[in-house]
């Protein structure tokens, strides 16, 4: 059983963790996330692949709303039983230190995407359709919204299984989840990058879900 880290020696040890390095290994993750994202938008939208993600795309429609629902109470339900193990071990459960740090890549990569894809979200709300005023090159306004649609919903599925990737392992960790709400509770470690990550991809979660429906009221 592992020591459960405290205010103090969690304080004390973050000089010894070489900042710099850590800071090269976000800016690492961060850079991989991204170009899995454009590499894989690229097959998508603009090859034979843009048909398989319509596809996928629109059952990925129907599936938001459920997944969203579970992995939120997956989560919760992991946390839960971090607390017990806690309970059971004289309140000192098993933590996982790189967790509290945010160092690992499936917290950076799940940031990352998350930021991406509720600015995807951001832009098709502000400039919604309208790419027949920003694609001057001869479109017509159904066929530029169609390819607007095409290219966001290529995007929605890439980013989308890239997220599925890197939260599932996390949120059905119990060492994971607690070691996050630790962090938070005792203000310790990057407890303020682990509560944005929690917003922004809750929120990401929320936000697509809320443009499925929109979606697929549109259709029906």
């Amino acid at each position: 059983m592992s020591s459960v880290p405290t205010a103090d020696n969690v304080t004390e040890t973050e000089p010894t963790q070489l900042p710099t390095k850590r800071y090269l290994g976000a800016l690492a993750a961060i850079f991989n996330t991204l170009l899995i994202l454009g590499v894989g938008f690229v097959l998508c939208a603009f090859t034979g692949g843009m048909f398989v993600a319509l596809y996928v795309g629109f059952i990925a429609a129907y599936v938001a709303i459920p997944y969203t629902v579970v992995a939120i109470t997956a989560r919760e339900l992991s946390a839960r039983r971090w607390r017990r193990r806690a309970a059971r071990n004289d309140g000192e459960p098993e933590q996982t230190h790189v967790a509290v740090r945010f160092g690992m890549f499936r917290q950076r990569a799940s940031m990352t995407t998350a930021i991406v894809m509720l600015a995807a979200l951001v832009a098709v709300a502000v400039w919604g359709l309208r790419w027949d005023e920003i694609l001057s090159s001869g479109f017509s306004s159904a066929s530029a919204e169609g390819f607007s649609m095409m290219a966001f919903g290529a995007f929605a599925v890439v980013a989308a299984l890239l997220a599925i990737v890197v939260n599932v392992p996390s949120i059905y960790s119990a060492s994971v989840v607690g070691s996050e709400r630790y962090a938070v509770r005792e203000r310790v470690g990057a407890w303020k990058l682990i509560i944005a990550n929690t917003i922004l991809t809750t929120a990401s979660w929320i936000g697509y879900c809320v443009f499925a429906i929109y979606y697929l009221a549109v259709q029906i």
